[in-house]
């Protein structure tokens, strides 16, 4: 079965299973969020996605699931925010360079580790990452590798080595809300030469006619980088 048909399935027959409230631990987070233009990264139902819209962020997220993005969008209309919530397949999906502000990642993670550095440039300066997962004591049957969009359980200490080059501000791994999670805020740190040249912000600051001279400026600027 694909990733799409198998989430298509579980939002079948799971409707609003953890509920309309966000998660927990988002909550206790959100103060230290940077705030501004937010990306939820499979966005499920919406329901963290909402929540930061409700406190003022500029929300975008995706999901695999077409009923999952439906009940996304028809829960921010029924909390009066929007959010932009699309359907997509993060093999697809396209990251602008410091796009976002932040990055959320809730009881997901991704099938391929080159993806983890494109989330990391899809950061500002300054940006945070909250990820909040299941962790591998959880598993309750095998996973076959065709099936590896089901893997979203972290191993100990695993997310470390995907986000090296972030400021981990909170780390914790055990029992939460009954379940072995890892729950995990970290900052990317600001770089004195994006900061000289104004590079931290200039995703928000371009327009729609084409790519900006700042955006070019980035792109070779963080190659050198690599």
């Amino acid at each position: 079965m694909s990733a799409d048909k198998y989430w298509d399935q579980y939002y079948t027959e799971n409707t609003y299973r953890t509920g309309k409230e966000p998660s927990p631990f988002l909550s206790s987070m959100m103060h230290r969020l940077q705030r501004g233009k937010v990306l939820d990264i499979g966005m499920g139902e919406g329901a963290n996605a909402v929540f930061l819209a409700k406190q003022g962020f500029n929300v975008k997220g995706f999901d695999i699931s077409t009923i999952a993005v439906e009940r996304a969008q028809n829960l921010a209309k029924e909390q009066n925010v929007s959010i932009d919530a699309n359907r997509a397949d993060l093999d697809l999906y396209l990251m602008g360079l410091l796009e976002y502000d932040s990055i959320i990642m809730m009881n997901f993670k991704p099938v391929l580790t080159r993806y983890y550095s494109e989330i990391i440039r899809a950061l500002k300066q300054g940006g945070t990452l909250l990820v909040e997962a299941p962790s591998m004591e959880e598993i309750r049957d095998l996973i076959p590798t065709e099936e590896a969009y089901r893997n979203y359980f972290f191993g100990s200490n695993e997310l470390f080595h995907h986000i090296k080059g972030l400021r981990i501000l909170f780390y914790q791994e055990g029992l939460v809300y009954g379940k072995h999670m890892i729950q995990c805020l970290a900052l990317k740190p600001l770089d004195k030469d994006a900061v000289k040249y104004g590079l931290f912000d200039m995703h928000s600051k371009q327009k729609d006619t084409g790519p900006s001279h700042q955006l070019k400026l980035a792109e070779s600027f963080f190659k050198k980088k690599d």
